[in-house]
């Protein structure tokens, strides 16, 4: 095979690799779209990102199996095919039902292509080239996965839902004719012997299970019977799975590769890259957009850097990598990573979005750095084992995703709803301060309680109801019954009062006025002149009558004035207090997510078989 067809070969895998994980994470931008155009709940349309998600992790380590027993090429080829054609199904989807059941069968062949990209990819070049390949294949996947928000909200500015689905369409066939021309077929030589039925339907159910539970145990209620049995369910499957890996002869899982220590420590790095990228691509896209009112676009041009920067520091990894080898370069990505999460801890909704950027980038290099464990996890493992390694570190990834939505949107859901509770408290007594008439005082209760009546991190965009509760103050505002007067120490007041003087001076010259009119009008037929006067008088007191109405015009415009300085002042300061709470509630969640990742990080020391001791030596030979 000449350098220059082995390079188109590995083209066509990373073309595989790349739609397989993009297609994880693309989906959740147009979310929103879907519902609309099926006129379905959030709950329902959820489903068209989860059960993708769900193939993904419970089919991975199944499909890499069967591909290193029957063929990698056969298989890979199977997964396109899979994957291409429900692509195009999910793009001419006419129901919800439809979408769901055709993005699980997406799912099942990107979780087919996507792990064993990288043994095909070893079996093209050779194992002298397995670090670079690695590189390539994590950073290939570091992009894509990071890149699903971006790319899809370029998608929907410009075109329909349906093309996240449709773009893959012609990739596909792309990658399919130049896998089936130019790839050789490989196996796992050391395989005989039928598939563990036994062990694929007890991963399957474990792995199923755990996934479904770890998604759904936020929609469904942590403490709901079918998340707690499904959960439970899931570690005896999972724990029965592996008492019979360890019985049968032909096992799907060989128990033990786990015994190379770097192959289990570099799937926990590769979990954890999953667990934290869900902060830059998932929450931080909630607050964008529900938060800060971005649009799609807009909140996918800002959270683009994170896969800018994984281009280039997944590659820089691995050259580190080649030279310390992987515990310095994976334990720095897990440290620059939580770092990161802390840092996103800090913004408020004035952050300038060069600051955002920043912080970004930074979780870019923290996660190619991390994502050098994949190098690590097939590095002492023999090169007809790559293929399975690559399926468990994947698989680690996607499972280590499912958990960072589990725990972290439930975090952020929590947060949310006890920062709503402070904000229609806080928002209440704002209101109860004013001087308000009575009318717009009940008014700015009732919408203010139908503000707030939504709960969750998905439910945080309430624009039609903020609409409809300045509408409605607006109306009330107009009603003159029971106006209140202006606040002490204000101008308003000030003027008003003034004004106040001079209707009550004006009121007691119309009296006088009307006095003297009417005893010129029993004198006038006794004098000419003095009827001439009388006349004069009556004209004098209807010019008063006008002044007056006009000038208790003015006291109730002075007051209606007043009221609306109110309400501004009020709305003003409940704006405030929202910015701050669901800041703070976002910034536990990032705090949450840093944590996790620090205390987790040391598991990075495993990631060589060099000891610590030898690391340092190395260190201080290269600086």
């Amino acid at each position: 095979m000449s350098k220059a067809t082995k390079i188109i070969s590995f083209i066509g895998l990373t073309i595989a690799m790349f739609m397989g994980t993009l297609d994880s994470t693309i989906v959740n931008i147009v979310l929103p779209q879907i519902m609309t155009h099926f006129n379905a709940s959030l709950t329902d349309t959820s489903w068209v990102a989860t059960t993708y998600t769900l193939a993904l992790a419970v089919f991975m380590i199944t499909g890499s199996k069967i591909a290193d027993r029957y063929g990698r090429k056969k298989i890979m080829l199977l997964g396109l095919a899979l994957f291409g054609g429900f692509s195009a199904a999910c793009m001419l989807a006419t129901s919800l039902p439809e979408l769901i059941a055709f993005r699980f069968f997406q799912g099942l062949g990107g979780a087919i292509i996507t792990p064993i990209v990288l043994p095909m990819g070893i079996e093209i070049f050779g194992k002298a080239y397995m670090s670079k390949i690695a590189s390539v294949v994590g950073a290939v996947t570091a992009l894509a996965a990071a890149g699903g928000p971006p790319i899809g909200g370029v998608i929907i500015k410009y075109a329909s839902w349906r093309w996240v689905f449709g773009i893959n369409v012609p990739l596909t066939i792309v990658a399919f004719l130049i896998i089936a021309m130019g790839v050789r077929e490989s196996y796992d030589e050391s395989l005989a012997g039928r598939i563990d039925l036994p062990g694929t339907i007890l991963l399957t159910l474990g792995l199923g299970d755990l996934t479904f539970g770890l998604l759904e145990g936020r929609q469904y209620g942590w403490q709901s019977g079918i998340i707690l049995g499904t959960l439970i369910g899931g570690v005896l499957a999972i724990g029965l799975f592996i008492f019979i890996e360890s019985k049968v002869r032909h096992p799907l899982l060989e128990l033990d590769l786990f015994r190379e220590k770097t192959l289990t420590a570099s799937s926990l790095v590769y979990f954890l890259t999953g667990f934290a990228l869900v902060s830059p691509t998932l929450i931080l896209n909630y607050f964008l957009q529900d938060v800060l009112n971005d649009t799609a676009l807009h909140a996918a041009l800002i959270i683009v850097p994170v896969s800018l920067t994984i281009m280039v520091a997944m590659p820089l990894g691995t050259k580190l990598f080649d030279q310390v080898g992987a515990v310095p370069v994976t334990l720095i990505g897990l440290l620059v990573m939580a770092a990161s999460l802390l840092l996103l801890s800090f913004i408020t909704t004035t952050t300038p979005k060069a600051v955002i950027i920043t912080f970004l980038v930074i979780n870019g290099v923290g996660f190619g750095f991390s994502s050098v464990s994949l190098v690590a996890s097939v590095k002492y493992l023999p090169k007809n084992k790559s293929g399975i390694g690559s399926g468990i570190v994947n698989a680690a990834r996607q499972i280590g995703t499912c958990l960072g939505i589990a725990i972290l949107v439930t975090v952020l859901d929590n947060n949310v709803n006890t920062a709503k509770q402070h904000i229609h408290q806080d928002a209440i007594q704002i209101v109860d301060r004013q001087q308000l008439s009575p009318k717009v005082n009940k008014v700015a209760h009732q919408q203010l309680n139908s503000l707030f009546s939504t709960t969750g991190s998905a439910q945080l965009t309430t624009k039609n109801k903020q609409t409809n509760l300045r509408r409605a103050l607006k109306q009330a505002a107009k009603s003159q019954v029971d106006l209140p007067q202006p606040q002490k120490g204000t101008d308003l007041y000030q003027v008003y009062q003034a004004q106040k003087k001079l209707a009550l001076a004006t009121d007691n010259l119309k009296a006088g006025n009307q006095q003297l009119a009417l005893t010129l009008t029993k004198l006038e037929n006794q004098n000419t002149a003095i009827s001439k006067l009388s006349v004069a008088s009556q004209k004098i007191n209807l010019g008063n009558q006008k002044i007056s109405q006009g000038q208790k015009k003015l006291l109730v415009g002075l007051k209606q004035l007043a009221q609306k300085e109110a309400l501004t002042t009020a709305l003003r300061k409940i704006k405030h207090t929202k910015n701050q709470q669901i800041s703070q509630a976002f910034s536990h969640t990032y705090l949450v997510g840093a944590v996790i990742v620090l205390i987790l990080s040391p598991i990075a020391l495993l990631t060589d078989r060099k000891s610590l001791k030898r690391y340092l030596g190395d260190m201080r030979c290269l600086f």
